[in-house]
């Protein structure tokens, strides 16, 4: 377990988030809302967005040979939480990342957890294309991960916040 936590805090250092509109890098570690219960979100609820980003990030992965991702539900659920977290601050942000992470662990026995985030992008393919031009993003991406999971939420002013969560067991 203690190497567990030795490794979120390594990809804490190596994270940034990514945003049209402005390049935050970094770790803060504020408040965002902790459910008392977890309410896991099925696949019949993700969006078409997502399920075409998940899908055009698998397609990536297989093109430079290697495995793709497989949907996990718990990484959703706390994926679009974080995602909602940033809407009501209107921020890109790797706010309580630890405590996500460590949520995801201990409910699904991970060894790693990491995340991507983006917002102000219009299209699926933007955020995409930007994920690759960034070092940090595209490790994420190209790492040794089975599973992940992406959230996409517009906000009241239309703008799309992303948040992808990515896990190894």
């Amino acid at each position: 377990m203690k190497s567990t936590f030795i490794y979120l805090a390594l990809i804490v250092t190596i994270l940034s988030s990514c945003s049209r509109y402005e390049n935050f890098a970094g770790y803060e570690d504020t408040s965002e809302d902790s459910p008392s219960e977890l309410t896991l979100a099925s696949s019949k609820m993700h969006s078409t967005m997502e399920a075409d980003l998940f899908e055009l990030i698998n397609n990536y992965r297989i093109s430079v040979g290697l495995n793709p991702f497989e949907f996990e539900s718990i990484s959703y659920y706390y994926a679009t939480l974080h995602t909602n977290y940033m809407i009501s601050k209107g921020i890109t942000s790797h706010d309580m990342f630890t405590k996500r992470a460590s949520g995801i662990s201990k409910r699904t026995d991970a060894v790693f957890v990491a995340e991507n985030v983006a917002r102000n992008y219009d299209t699926i393919e933007e955020a995409f294309d930007a994920w690759l031009d960034s070092e940090g993003h595209r490790k994420n991406l190209e790492g040794d991960f089975n599973y992940s999971a992406i959230s996409i939420v517009e906000n009241s002013n239309g703008d799309y916040y992303f948040t992808q969560i990515f896990v190894k067991q």
